[in-house]
């Protein structure tokens, strides 16, 4: 059943290149501009750096002075810390990244790795303020807000798994290697540079793929205006929050919609966590589960924020 619905959408993507050339082209060119003038130049060098450092073992002399605020407040390593603060500053899918190569280097235990992939991959805040709130939906004055409604639903969802990981014990399971810094400097270099090229060029591919999917659901559901307004976000969300802005809602409406769908971070990021676990054993339905719950977090928090405002 799942290779005969791959096939199928195989098939439906091939159509629609093929019956709709133009629009499949601007979706293309769309997702090709996203990535290479956003994507690109703000997540290559967190990539390059983030590999480099794991791999000389710096993170825990950097951040042995929040040990105890990470074990106290986030049940996480100071490796668990590192993947958590660079997965909520540069957005998806840093966060998914560095927990799977944490895991792979053994950084991090199994148990953690699991545990971080609940509610660690979030929109950037360059992501939020620039995209979101100026581009999109011109609300300059809701920058601290719509921060506190995105990482607090993500931390609800951190205190709930950890509930649930309680019964496990979350290791500071860092393998203080006396850093490899040992091995050539320019070839540690080199081979940083390398695997960030891969993940970027391979999430390039991700958006792109997306960006057309997105295009196809909006041709298929033109008809049915409630669809066609919320369907495209569920799948890539930047072409979802595009729509969304552009519609006859509410401002109020227009602002919880794309919070909801930007908390989920849509199909896209989904596919893009799921490559960057790829040679490991962590589960992406946890991870597809805590987006849930994120989203869900986000849509009260959000309309409580909204309440608040009308009655003051």
């Amino acid at each position: 059943m799942k290779r005969l619905c791959i096939f199928s959408m195989i098939l439906a993507a091939l159509g629609y290149l093929l019956f709709f050339p133009q629009k499949a082209f601007l979706a293309s060119v769309n997702g090709l501009n996203l990535w290479f003038h956003t994507v690109l130049p703000s997540l290559l060098p967190f990539l390059i750096l983030s590999d480099f450092l794991i791999h000389t073992g710096l993170i825990p002399r950097l951040l042995n002075h929040f040990r105890f605020f990470f074990r106290k407040f986030l049940g996480l390593s100071p490796y668990g810390g590192y993947a958590l603060f660079l997965g909520l500053f540069c957005g998806y899918p840093m966060g998914a990244k560095l927990t799977a190569d944490l895991y792979r280097e053994n950084k991090i235990s199994q148990n953690e790795a699991q545990y971080l992939l609940t509610f660690s991959n979030n929109a950037s805040p360059m992501f939020v303020t620039s995209y979101i709130l100026l581009n999109n939906l011109n609300l300059q004055g809701y920058t601290l807000a719509t921060f506190c409604i995105l990482y607090t639903s993500s931390f609800l969802t951190s205190f709930l798994f950890r509930i649930i990981y309680h019964r496990f014990q979350i290791e500071d399971s860092v393998q203080e290697e006396k850093a490899s810094l040992r091995a050539s400097f320019t070839r540690l270099i080199d081979s940083s540079i390398m695997n960030g090229f891969e993940t970027i060029t391979r999430l390039g591919g991700y958006i792109i793929l997306f960006s057309i999917g997105a295009s196809m659901i909006l041709q298929c559901t033109g008809s049915f205006p409630g669809l066609a307004l919320f369907l495209p976000g569920i799948v890539e969300i930047t072409t979802g929050i595009h729509e969304i802005a552009a519609s006859s809602l509410s401002i109020s409406a227009k602002y919880l919609s794309v919070l909801t769908i930007t908390s989920f971070g849509g199909i896209s990021a989904l596919a893009q966590t799921k490559g960057m676990l790829n040679g490991t054993p962590l589960s992406i339905t946890n991870y597809f589960i805590g987006k849930l719950i994120t989203a869900l977090w986000t849509l009260l928090l959000g309309l409580l924020f909204l309440v608040i405002q009308s009655i003051i």
